[in-house]
């Protein structure tokens, strides 16, 4: 039966065209009236979801710049409690260089006063205590998802600095935290030598008890980072600043124990140095170690003639550092590159031998640096004065160490780092 309204599509042959629908509401009601509920359902839903996705409330945002602030050398953080678009508080923590250009560090935080768009504030500087003068104007930059502007000046003793940061992103609470850096690794018990290593101590100390701390270390066996004297924004803003120290593995128990009743200790331990294990060898202590103690010299007249042997050297010295406990062994050849000249190259590597966890074990690493190299002319008369360029300085200067590893771990019958297992074998 055709469709006496619509010839060319019946409800018996062909399906009804959708405008058909439309024109003809009551016809076909029992076909329509689902579609309508569905358009609407799908529209009540989207709108909840649209809903749902709105932030509720108030809500903790971070900016971690200012664009151009202090030639970029200003560790920023502005957090900020907003309700929508309001700012109903804010924090600023601004760390810099101080004096200018230099690698000190000096900081201050302070609760800024929210007015509208405006937040001002006055407090000093952490360690100068100069006075701090802030006032700051937000914006929203114009544009979809174009962040903020934020603009004003910063007055820090007699020095006015301009803040102009235009189109400022800012971050969540989430992945501001998930941005900052982790523990400094002090292991005070380590079960073994894999995530630390043996001859690296480290210990955390209150701001105001380091000065005293470090000059206390004066006359002792103990070689001190230059780098970790200073304090870094981190350590302003915790109030502990980490020392690192290296120490003959043999000692390094003691020296722990010793320095952790110091005033102003909170955390002493073991952590990351010199060891890496793609370089280190594991063997059984019992022919290498008498009563507790490694055998230094017999390891490092074994390791001296491995290494001879491998970078086949004609001669090869080692000396040992009493203080880090580490071995120096120095070996001459020919140059293979220069041998029409007759030049002679020296190497040079370094090497640690150490039980392979605290106290004493059943087990020693020997852990072996990376080679250097150096071209000289030692032929008797006339000789030729060589140097380096621009161009050879920035190559890497590092030898390739002719398998000294494995031949390692052949003489001493060791076990060598698997990284796929992360276990000696």
């Amino acid at each position: 039966m055709r469709n006496a309204r619509y010839p060319e599509s019946g409800i018996c042959g062909k399906q009804t065209p959708f405008a058909a629908l439309l024109l003809d509401p009551l016809m076909h009601a029992p076909l329509w009236l689902p579609l309508l509920a569905l358009v609407a359902a799908t529209g009540t839903a989207f709108a909840q979801a649209k809903k749902a996705a709105a932030p509720s409330g108030p809500e903790t945002r971070y900016f971690t710049y200012f664009d151009e602030f202090l030639d970029g050398q200003a560790d920023v953080i502005l957090k900020q409690v907003r309700n929508g678009a309001a700012i109903t508080s804010a924090v600023l923590d601004i760390c810099y260089p101080s004096p200018k250009g230099s690698d000190r560090r000096d900081r201050f935080t302070t609760d800024l006063k929210v007015s509208g768009n405006s937040m001002t504030a006055a407090t000093a500087t952490q360690l100068d205590k100069s006075p701090v003068d802030i006032a700051l104007t937000q914006t929203r930059a114009p544009g979809a998802n174009a962040g903020f502007n934020i603009t004003g000046s910063i007055k820090i003793g007699n020095r006015t600095l301009t803040v102009n940061s235009k189109e400022t992103s800012d971050t969540s609470e989430k992945d501001f935290e998930d941005s900052k850096s982790k523990d400094d690794d002090i292991s005070p018990a380590p079960a073994a030598f894999v995530e630390v290593s043996p001859e690296s101590i480290a210990a955390r100390v209150k701001l105001d008890a380091v000065t005293d701390f470090v000059k206390s270390l004066r006359g002792t066996n103990v070689y001190v980072s230059k780098t970790s004297l200073i304090a870094s924004c981190e350590n302003l803003r915790a109030g502990t600043q980490t020392i690192r120290m290296s120490v003959n593995p043999e000692t390094a128990s003691a020296t722990i124990n010793q320095l952790k009743g110091r005033a102003g200790v909170t955390a002493i331990g073991w952590s990351y140095g010199d060891l890496e294990l793609a370089r280190a060898i594991r063997f059984p202590a019992k022919d290498w170690s008498s009563e507790g103690k490694i055998d230094s010299g017999k390891i490092g007249t074994a390791l001296t003639d491995t290494l001879k042997k491998a970078f086949n050297a004609d001669s090869a010295i080692s000396e040992r550092d009493e203080i880090s406990g580490k071995y120096t062994i120095k070996l001459k050849r020919p140059s293979a590159a220069l041998a029409s000249l007759g030049l002679s190259e020296t190497l040079e590597v370094t090497a640690m031998a150490a039980f392979d966890k605290p106290g004493i074990s059943d087990a020693i690493l020997l852990w072996i640096g990376y080679p250097t190299g150096e071209t000289v002319d030692e032929q008797t008369g006339a000789r030729l004065l060589l140097t380096e360029t621009a161009e050879d300085d920035a190559e890497d200067q590092t030898v390739d160490d002719g398998g000294a590893i494995d031949e390692l771990a052949k003489y001493f019958k060791a076990q060598k780092w698997d990284e796929e297992t992360s276990k000696f074998k």
